[in-house]
């Protein structure tokens, strides 16, 4: 089977704190049973609780603070090295990630610190983590542009592996508890919202992510069928986008087959 004939999968906000390395293993057997058939695997972020590309972000000669890390990053070398493409847009949890893939595992990885326009079979597509759709949470748009700017990253550069994910980890308890609502019933209206914006800017197809609920929606505009998905989260739900070429998209949830059938 050629590339341009293999699936597309699209994963985010699996969350892994390296802490609970039964949830890591799920999803490297995912991984490994996707493998044959995909040419791209797209993260859509947060797929540790804390992801900062430190210059030493692998000790050598001594425990590194994200050792518990390896054998996701692992077989995401495994996956480079067998020809498929990774593509990373950084999430709300992910920092100075550019360099990160090439410089400490010698991936090519492309790394989208915000989102863009991807060509997605024949479509003009808008990929993004999704933690910018809604334009009506000031307070968390003003302290991204803080975390995220250069300023920052050196500080967290000079502070180090170790005392940082000890930071980020507390900020981001206090942080899902206010953005994540576990007991609203229904998907945030905010993305919808986001992608019907980008189909008037003449975008078929928005995917993201950020929201932790799976979602499909179609709409017509001007005659022209435009598709909004969010992957929803690894972490809870399994869920996960796949796209087949040349044009069929299905949100579907990874169930582990049961054992001894």
């Amino acid at each position: 089977m050629a590339l341009s004939e293999k699936d597309w999968i699209f994963i985010s906000d699996a969350h892994f704190t390296g802490r609970d390395p039964g949830s890591m293993e799920v999803f490297l057997r995912f991984v490994d049973s996707e493998k044959k058939q995909i040419s791209h695997l797209v993260i859509l972020g947060d797929l540790f609780e804390f992801f900062f590309g430190f210059k030493n972000f692998f000790s050598t000669g001594k425990p590194s603070a994200f050792s518990d890390y390896l054998p996701v990053l692992k077989k995401l070398q495994s996956l480079y090295r067998e020809g498929i493409r990774i593509k990373y847009f950084e999430g709300n949890h992910d920092f100075f990630l550019q360099s990160f893939f090439l410089e400490q595992l010698g991936m090519e990885v492309d790394v989208y610190p915000d989102g863009c326009e991807e060509r997605v079979g024949g479509s003009r597509a808008f990929i993004a983590h999704g933690d910018l759709s809604n334009p009506k949470q000031w307070t968390y748009r003003a302290l991204r542009s803080i975390l995220k700017n250069p300023l920052t990253y050196r500080l967290i550069q000079l502070v180090g592996p170790r005392i940082s994910r000890q930071v980020a980890q507390k900020w981001s308890g206090m942080s899902y508890q206010r953005y994540h609502n576990e007991g609203q019933p229904h998907p945030p209206p905010a993305f919808k919202t986001f992608a019907h914006q980008k189909f008037l800017e003449e975008f078929e197809i928005v995917i993201l992510g950020h929201s932790h609920y799976p979602e499909a929606v179609e709409e017509w505009i001007d005659g022209k069928r435009c598709l909004y998905f969010n992957v929803g989260d690894w972490a809870v739900h399994r869920s996960f986008l796949r796209f087949t070429p040349p044009d069929r998209f299905r949100l579907e949830r990874y169930t582990e087959p049961a054992i001894g059938r």
